[in-house]
């Protein structure tokens, strides 16, 4: 009988081993939290980039919040307390008895729409660094 060669199964063996330690929950779930931190850093700078500057304080006072798991759903928020930032955002009414429209800014509805955009690119990128952590045996 004509012998054809010879195959290692264990590469196959830790390939195997290597997806079970990916579908470790604890793993996965560090690694949306990193990611979604990262992702609205990102948009954070975009927003301060765009809010218009007076004294400051409301381009100073954009914040990210903590990632938080709402049932199999993620959130972050980010935020900005200052008393006017709606308004700058989405526009108001301004002059003698308000009748002058002042146009919103939109800093944070374009930023967030750029985000959008740019996801499935970071997304991608990111699933690629977590395979070869794993590949590789780190688990973070």
């Amino acid at each position: 009988m004509a012998k054809w060669g010879s195959f290692e199964f264990s590469e196959f063996e830790r390939l195997a081993k290597t997806f079970k330690t990916a579908l470790d929950q604890r793993i996965i779930d560090r690694w949306i939290r990193e990611f979604l931190l990262e992702m609205a850093f990102r948009a954070e700078r975009k927003i301060k980039r765009r809010t218009p500057v007076d004294s400051g304080e409301l381009r100073r006072n954009w914040q990210v919040g903590r990632v938080e798991k709402q049932g199999n759903a993620y959130e972050v928020e980010i935020y900005n307390n200052t008393e006017y930032a709606g308004y700058v955002e989405f526009g108001h009414r301004a002059g003698r008895n308000s009748t002058r429209w002042v146009e919103g800014r939109f800093m944070m509805t374009i930023s967030m729409k750029e985000i959008e955009r740019e996801l499935p690119r970071f997304i991608e990128r990111k699933q690629i660094e977590l395979l070869e952590q794993l590949m590789n045996g780190r688990k973070g």
